[in-house]
């Protein structure tokens, strides 16, 4: 197979795609039931994914669902198994920065008070 970089990118922008989108629906099903109202806080702060409430615990089971549905994105998607590695590092490094870009300038760094 030939190197493709649009057919990559491509892929890479239909995996995320596809990740932000089941992300949101299995969150606005679960987290938006329980929740008074639903915002980005439930998508990408860090601190909502804690096992204190009934709420946090819906966070948590819509990150797994959306894991489990994107390796079936990347089953069907990418075609190969031995790229799914690839874009899995890819989907999640990406996440990571998103979350780093939205939250950092709110985090506290620094030893505790």
């Amino acid at each position: 197979m030939l190197y493709d970089p649009s057919l990559i990118l491509a892929q890479i922008v239909c995996l995320q795609c596809l990740y932000y989108l089941t992300l949101g629906a299995f969150s606005s099903f679960l987290v938006g039931s329980r929740a008074s109202r639903m915002s980005l806080v439930y998508l990408f702060d860090f601190v909502t994914v804690t096992a204190s409430t009934v709420t946090d615990w819906c966070a948590i089971a819509a990150f797994f669902l959306t894991s489990i549905s994107g390796s079936v994105y990347m089953l069907y998607l990418i075609e190969r198994e031995k790229k799914c590695l690839d874009f899995a590092a890819t989907l999640y490094i990406i996440y990571l920065s998103i979350c780093i870009f939205l939250y950092a300038p709110y985090m506290e760094v620094g030893p505790p008070r």
